[in-house]
């Protein structure tokens, strides 16, 4: 009988991503590889469902483009029903009114530059 695999860090922690474009299929793709589960939300509007219908979400990401509203007021809206939220911004610079907690990783990112911001706001469970 083989030893029971032990189960990544990663694995079944969910993420929530609010995107339109070729970022968003690329963001998920890597994540899921890495072992996250990961729900696309085309725009803002799905992205406060994801958030509130599917239980543990543990970290939401999203463009400066593409969510149907500013940013910064998705994030402290879905923070109503989820205090404290973890999320993070990919665009070409920091917004203004975005939450101070919220790190913006650049659009010109690499594999590992996302997964270290993943990581340090997902902390092991």
């Amino acid at each position: 009988m083989f030893p029971a695999e032990r189960p990544s860090l990663t694995e079944g922690r969910r993420i929530v991503i609010c995107d339109y474009n070729a970022l968003l299929l690329s963001v998920t793709g890597l994540l899921r590889m890495s072992g996250f589960v990961v729900f696309q939300a085309y725009d803002a509007r799905a992205a406060r469902e994801l958030c509130k219908e599917l239980p543990n979400i543990a970290l939401l990401i999203l463009n400066t483009t593409g969510t149907g509203t500013d940013s910064p007021s998705l994030i402290r809206e879905i923070r109503l029903a989820h205090p404290g939220l973890p999320a993070l911004h990919i665009g070409p610079s920091l917004i203004t009114d975005m939450p101070a907690d919220v790190p913006t990783l650049a659009e010109s990112f690499t594999a590992e530059e996302l997964l270290s911001a993943v990581r340090a706001l997902m902390p092991a469970a």
